[in-house]
C-alpha cells in the first residue's frame, strides 16, 4: 500500500492563483491486474474537514478521470493505493479555473512524491523521464528498474504521457537510453512535443551487425511537424507557448572530425532523419533540432515541411543534409561528408566541410556570424562565405571554387 497527497493547497485570489475545481486521473497500466484506490479530499480553512471520500477499482489497463469541487481558501488531496497493480497505477491531478484553464502550480503526480505512510513510487526520476535498454527483456514501463526494450515503445509513452497531452511542447520529455543498446527499428517522432534522446553512452539505431557498428539493415529516424497540432497548445496562451523540439544524441562529450569517432561514445542513426509534415493545408511552422555526439549514416531529408528548421550541429557528423527551410545555427566540432544544400548558416568552428554548400543566407540568428578555425574538401561553396582568415586559408588552398562573395575576417592583407 502507498499514499500520496497533494499537499496543502493554498487559493491565492491576489497573485491570480485560483483553482475552481481539479481533474483527477488515475491510470491502471498492467495488462493484467486491478488496483485500488481510495480517494480523500480536505477542506483546510483553520480546520481540516473531508469533503470528499471515494473508493474505486481499476481493472487492467483501465482509466479513471473525474473532476471535484475546489473553490476553497484551501484543501489537500490524498490517494492511497494498493493490490496487484499498485505499482503500475500511476495518478495526476491538476487544477482549473473559472475559465476551465489549467492552474499549473496546483498539480500533483505521483512520479513527483514519496508516500506520505513510508510508500516510496517505482519511479522517482519525474514524470517526463522515461528509460530504454535494448538489452531489457521488456516490454518494460519505462523506469531505471524495468526499462523498455523498444525505443519506439518508449517514445510512445512519453508523448502521450498525461504531462505531454496537457502542455504539449512545454512538456520536456526525455529519454534515457542505456548504453551499448542497438534498436533494430524505425522511430516517429509525433508532432507538438519536445523530445530529448540521449544515450547514458554509445548506442545504435539499427541492427549494428557490420563492421564499426554500422548496420545492414538502416533505420530511420521520422520527425513529424504540424502547425495545425501545435494550435490546439499555442491558442491556450503563453503558458502553453513553445516551439517543438527534437534533440538526439548522447551527454558524452565527444569528436567527430575524425573518422571513427562517434561510435566510441557517441549515437549512431543508421539511416536517415526525415522532416516530415503531416497537417493538411499548411506545412509551415518553425522547430529546433540537435545532434549531441551523433552520427547520422544517412540523410537529412525534407519531406513536406516548410518553413524554419533551426538546426544545432555539436560533436556530430552529418552525410547529405537538404532541406530549403533549415538554419545551421551551430556547427561545432563537428563534419558534413556529402552535400549542402540549407537555407543558411550562423556559426561554424572547429570542423570539416567534405561536399558542396549552397546556401541563401550568412544569418546573424546566433553570432558571430561566420566560419572559424575549418577545414575544407575540394568543394564548390554557392552563396555568401564569410570566413576568418585560418577557414579561408583551407578553403583557398584545397582548391574549393566559390560561386558567391566572400568576406574575410580578422584579414590584416
Amino acid at each position: 500500500m502507498a499514499t500520496i497527497s497533494s499537499g496543502p493547497i493554498e487559493n491565492n485570489l491576489a497573485a491570480g492563483v485560483r483553482t475552481t475545481t481539479v481533474t483527477v486521473k488515475i491510470d491502471n497500466h498492467d495488462p493484467v491486474n486491478a488496483s485500488d484506490i481510495l480517494i480523500e479530499g480536505y477542506v483546510l480553512n483553520g480546520t481540516r474537514t473531508l469533503y470528499v471520500q471515494e473508493a474505486i477499482t481499476l481493472g487492467p489497463n483501465e482509466v479513471f478521470t473525474k473532476s471535484y469541487y475546489a473553490n476553497l481558501v484551501g484543501f489537500e488531496f490524498i490517494f492511497t493505493t494498493s493490490g496487484l497493480a499498485e505499482s503500475s497505477t500511476e495518478i495526476s491531478m491538476w487544477g482549473k479555473n473559472t475559465a476551465g484553464q489549467l492552474v499549473a502550480a496546483h498539480r500533483l503526480v505521483t512520479s513527483e512524491l514519496l508516500g506520505a505512510e513510508g510508500g516510496t513510487p517505482d519511479f522517482e526520476w519525474g514524470e517526463t523521464i522515461y528509460w530504454a535498454d535494448s538489452s531489457a527483456p521488456g516490454p518494460g514501463t519505462g523506469s531505471p528498474f524495468d526499462p523498455f526494450n523498444s525505443l519506439q515503445a518508449t517514445i510512445d509513452a512519453a508523448t502521450n504521457s498525461p504531462l505531454a497531452v496537457t502542455f504539449g511542447m512545454r512538456a520536456r520529455l526525455i529519454i534515457l537510453i542505456a548504453g551499448n543498446s542497438s534498436f533494430n527499428e524505425d522511430i516517429v517522432i509525433p508532432p507538438a512535443r519536445h523530445v530529448q534522446i540521449l544515450g547514458i553512452g554509445p548506442w545504435q539505431l539499427g541492427n549494428s551487425d557490420l563492421a564499426n557498428f554500422a548496420s545492414s539493415i538502416p533505420r530511420n529516424v521520422t520527425i513529424q511537424t504540424s502547425q495545425a497540432a501545435e494550435d490546439v497548445y499555442l491558442v491556450q496562451g503563453p503558458a502553453f507557448d513553445a516551439r517543438p523540439v527534437t534533440v538526439i544524441g548522447t551527454f558524452n562529450d565527444g569528436t567527430s572530425v575524425s573518422t571513427h569517432t562517434n561510435y566510441t561514445d557517441g549515437a549512431i542513426i543508421s539511416g536517415d532523419v526525415t522532416f516530415q509534415n503531416v497537417a493538411v493545408g499548411d506545412p509551415f511552422t518553425t522547430i529546433e533540432f540537435q545532434l549531441l555526439n551523433a552520427r547520422v549514416v544517412g540523410n537529412i531529408v525534407q519531406s513536406g515541411h516548410m518553413g524554419n528548421l533551426n538546426t544545432y550541429l555539436y560533436h556530430s557528423r552529418i552525410n547529405t543534409m537538404i532541406h530549403n527551410g533549415l538554419n545551421i545555427q551551430r556547427m561545432v566540432d563537428s563534419a558534413s561528408d556529402s552535400t549542402i544544400n540549407v537555407r543558411g548558416y550562423s556559426h561554424i568552428t572547429n570542423s570539416t566541410i567534405n561536399g558542396n554548400v549552397t546556401v541563401t543566407l550568412a544569418l546573424s540568428d546566433v553570432p558571430p556570424t561566420g566560419i572559424f578555425s575549418s577545414q575544407f574538401a575540394t568543394i564548390t561553396w554557392t552563396g555568401p562565405l564569410t570566413l576568418d582568415a585560418a577557414s579561408n586559408y583551407y578553403f583557398v588552398n584545397s582548391g574549393s571554387i566559390l560561386v558567391g562573395t566572400k568576406t574575410v575576417l580578422f584579414s590584416i592583407t
